[in-house]
C-alpha cells in the first residue's frame, strides 16, 4: 500500500464526518431558532402582562380613593342633615304643634260664636269702629291660619330633610361597595402578580416580585382607608333588652335617673354586636319600646348627660357609641334620633326610645314591636 493510498483512504472518513457535523450543525440551527424567538416573544409578553395588573391595582386604587373621598364628603353631609333634623324634630316641632293647636282652638271658637262677632260688627258706633274691628278680626283669623300653615310647612321641612339623609346614606352604601369592589380588584392583581413571580425566570420572577411588592403595599393602604371609612357605620345592637311582652313602663326602661334598674359600665370602645337581618343600605330590625312616659323615667339623667323630657329626641341602645345617629322606620314614617342612653336590659329588645321619638313614630300606644333602623 503506498503512501498515497493510504492518505486517501485516512481522509475519506474525515470529510464524511465534517459533512455529517455540518448537516446536523445546520438542522439544530433551524430547528432551535424558532425556539429562540419563543423565548423572547413569553419575555415580552410577560412584562405586558405585568404592566397590565399594575395598571389594573394603580385604577383600582384611584378608584378607591374617590370612593372613600365621597363617602367622607357624604358623611358630612349627614351630619348636617342629622343636626338639622334633630332641631326641628326636638325644637321647631314641638313649639309649631302647640301654636297650631292654639290657633286650630282659636278658629274652632271664633266659629262657634260668628253670630256673636256680627252682632259686635253691626252694633259699631261708627263706621271707623267696624273698620277696626274687621280688621282686628281679620289680623287674629289670620295669625291662626299662618300658625296652622307654619306647622305644615316644618312637617314639610322635616320629610324633605329626612329623604334626602336617607337618599343621602343609600348613596354612602354604594360608595362604600364600590370601594370594596376596588380593594377586590387590588387583591386579585396581588395575587396574580404573586403568582407570575413564582412561574417565571429569575429576572422576569424579580420584576413580578417587584410589582407584587407594591400591589400589596397599595392594598394595605386601602385596606387601612376603607376600614376607617366603614367604621361610623358600624355598630349594630343586637343588644338585648327589655322583656318581650310588657312596654318599657314595666321598669326596665334605660335612663339613669329613676336609678330602678342599676346599668352595667358601658365598654369605653364598645365593639359592635351583629345586628338582626339587614341589606345593603345597612337596614336592620329589632324589637323596640320607649319610656319616658307614665314610667317614672320622665326627668331622669341619660348616660350622656341629656335630660329625658317631652321633646326627647334620644334612643337608649348598647354596644352603640353615645352620640351615634340612628334612622328609624315603622309604620311608613321615619325619625332620626340619637343615641344618648344605654338600654335596654330586658333581653330581646334592641331600641328604648325616648318620648318625642315614640310620638313621631306613632309608637306610644303601642309600647312594644319591631321597627327598621340604620346608623347615620
Amino acid at each position: 500500500m503506498t503512501d498515497i493510498e493510504s492518505g486517501f483512504r485516512f481522509s475519506r472518513p474525515a470529510r464524511i464526518a465534517c459533512t455529517v457535523g455540518l448537516t446536523l450543525a445546520i438542522a439544530s440551527a433551524g430547528v432551535c431558532a424558532p425556539f429562540g424567538n419563543r423565548a423572547f416573544a413569553a419575555s415580552q409578553q410577560t412584562l405586558a402582562e405585568l404592566a397590565s395588573l399594575t395598571a389594573q391595582v394603580q385604577d383600582a386604587a384611584a378608584a378607591h380613593e374617590e370612593a372613600t373621598a365621597k363617602v367622607a364628603e357624604l358623611d358630612g353631609q349627614i351630619d348636617d342633615l342629622a343636626d338639622e333634623i334633630m332641631h326641628i324634630e326636638q325644637d321647631v316641632i314641638p313649639e309649631q304643634r302647640d301654636r297650631a293647636s292654639d290657633a286650630a282652638a282659636n278658629l274652632y271658637k271664633m266659629r262657634q260664636s260668628s253670630s256673636n262677632i256680627v252682632s259686635m260688627l253691626f252694633c259699631a258706633d261708627s263706621l271707623s269702629d267696624f273698620i277696626t274691628q274687621t280688621k282686628y278680626l281679620t289680623a287674629v283669623q289670620d295669625d291662626n291660619v299662618d300658625a296652622l300653615n307654619d306647622y305644615e310647612q316644618a312637617r314639610t321641612d322635616l320629610n324633605e330633610k329626612l329623604a334626602k339623609i336617607s337618599a343621602t346614606r343609600d348613596e354612602v352604601a354604594e360608595q362604600e361597595k364600590r370601594a370594596a369592589e376596588a380593594l377586590e380588584q387590588v387583591s386579585a392583581a396581588r395575587a396574580a402578580l404573586q403568582q407570575r413571580a413564582a412561574s417565571e425566570d429569575a429576572a422576569e420572577a424579580a420584576a413580578a416580585r417587584a410589582a407584587a411588592a407594591e400591589a400589596a403595599k397599595v392594598e394595605q393602604q386601602m385596606s387601612g382607608g376603607s376600614d376607617s371609612a366603614s367604621e361610623p357605620q358600624q355598630g349594630s345592637a343586637e343588644g338585648g333588652n327589655s322583656s318581650d311582652d310588657a312596654p318599657s313602663s314595666d321598669g326596665s326602661g334605660s335612663s339613669e335617673g329613676a336609678q330602678q334598674t342599676p346599668a352595667p359600665a358601658p365598654d369605653p370602645d364598645p365593639e359592635p354586636d351583629s345586628g338582626s337581618s339587614s341589606n345593603e343600605s345597612g337596614w336592620l330590625s329589632g324589637v323596640a319600646s320607649h319610656y319616658g312616659t307614665g314610667d317614672g323615667f320622665m326627668g331622669g339623667v341619660t348616660a350622656s348627660g341629656d335630660i329625658v323630657t317631652e321633646t326627647s329626641m334620644g334612643v337608649a341602645m348598647l354596644n352603640v357609641p353615645l352620640g351615634t345617629y340612628v334612622e328609624i322606620r315603622y309604620n311608613g314614617r321615619s325619625v332620626i334620633a340619637v343615641v344618648n342612653d344605654r338600654g335596654p336590659y330586658v333581653h330581646g329588645r334592641v331600641i328604648d326610645m325616648q318620648p318625642a321619638v315614640a310620638r313621631a313614630l306613632g309608637f306610644l300606644s303601642v309600647g312594644v314591636d319591631t321597627v327598621q333602623y340604620r346608623f347615620l
